[in-house]
């Protein structure tokens, strides 16, 4: 062999073995071996990071190593999830992602990542439903008179939501394409506002998160008129899903899961997501999830990828109809 080719092989070797390529065999055996950041693009004490607490719990006595929880909200998530996109592809950093990662793609106009090729799905954890609820002193009980009385009176009824591009407003933009309804948006600013207002009779409609929802219909302050998920509510079951009244293309959830950075390794991705769905598979999780308000969602790793760009897909054309834009 030509001396010269030798020792550039040479070279080359001593480079793979002091700077590193992908992880090892064994690296990946015995990962994690040095704690691993939850990144949390949410405020303490959201359903999403109690979640992730949990899970930080577990995972950290499965593994013998800790796991971080780290709470970075600021403007709908996307701070920390750009973070996260640039991070090392070790699985040393994951993060709790949910229904607004793949909407905010389309409501902000330059984000610095891909909220699909940027990451790589490693499981979904749970998901939760909303009520659309009007405030008792409406002459509807059903969805299809909630239709009926706002296209008799145009502009005369409001529905509040949490903000600008938050589930509750683009659910209810979606019904309103498919239904016709007329009804005007109000945002507010958080969802205890939104849902006061409407107790108050402030404002006459809108979807109010299921957990919220329920002890304000039991106490008769509000009516639920559907729910939006695909089944209807062990809580509510009197009350009809959205497939039921008729709109079977206007249900929708919102949902939880972990991702990582795109380049992640194969067997990470294995390994944490089949550690993930041992969790939320279990009685305690299951009932843990049920008792923060969310409901067991589990999938695995491909299952929970070919769902996002679903979601991708149908939310982009919600927010491209409605109009909706946070720049």
């Amino acid at each position: 062999m030509n001396t010269i080719l030798l020792k550039s092989l040479k070279l080359l070797f001593v480079w793979f073995i002091a700077f590193g390529v992908p992880a090892s065999a064994a690296d990946l055996r015995t990962y994690p071996t040095r704690p691993v950041n939850l990144v949390v693009p949410y405020s303490a004490g959201t359903a999403t990071d109690s979640l992730a607490r949990m899970l930080a719990n577990k995972l950290s006595a499965e593994w013998g190593q800790s796991v971080i929880v780290q709470n970075q909200p600021g403007a709908n998530g996307t701070i920390a999830t750009a973070g996260v996109a640039r991070a090392a592809p070790d699985g040393y950093t994951l993060i709790m992602i949910a229904a607004n990662h793949v909407v905010n793609t389309s409501l902000y106009k330059n984000l610095p990542y891909d909220d699909l090729k940027d990451f790589r799905a490693i499981a979904r954890i749970a998901n939760a439903a909303f009520a659309l609820c009007v405030n008792p002193s409406m002459p509807v009980k059903t969805v299809a008179e909630l239709v009926e009385l706002s296209k008799r009176h145009p502009g005369k009824f409001n529905y509040s939501s949490p903000g600008n591009g938050s589930p509750g407003h683009l659910g209810m933009e979606m019904f309103k394409k498919m239904s016709g309804a007329n009804l005007v948006h109000i945002p507010y600013r958080g969802g205890a506002q939104a849902t006061a207002d409407l107790i108050g009779g402030q404002v006459q409609a809108g979807y109010v998160v299921e957990s919220s929802a329920i002890p304000q219909v039991e106490a008769g302050k509000l009516r639920a008129l559907v729910i939006s998920s695909k089944t209807r509510s062990a809580k509510l079951p009197e009350t009809p899903t959205m497939a039921e009244a008729g709109y079977a293309d206007a249900g929708f959830v919102s949902w939880v899961g972990v991702a990582a950075p795109a380049q992640v390794p194969s067997a990470i991705v294995d390994k944490v997501g089949a550690d993930l769905l041992k969790i939320a598979n279990s009685q305690e999780g299951r009932d843990y999830i049920v008792r923060i308000g969310l409901t067991p969602f589990a999938a695995p790793a491909s299952e929970f990828e070919t769902y996002m760009k679903a979601e991708h897909q149908k939310w982009a054309k919600v927010v491209k109809e409605s109009g909706a834009t946070l720049n």
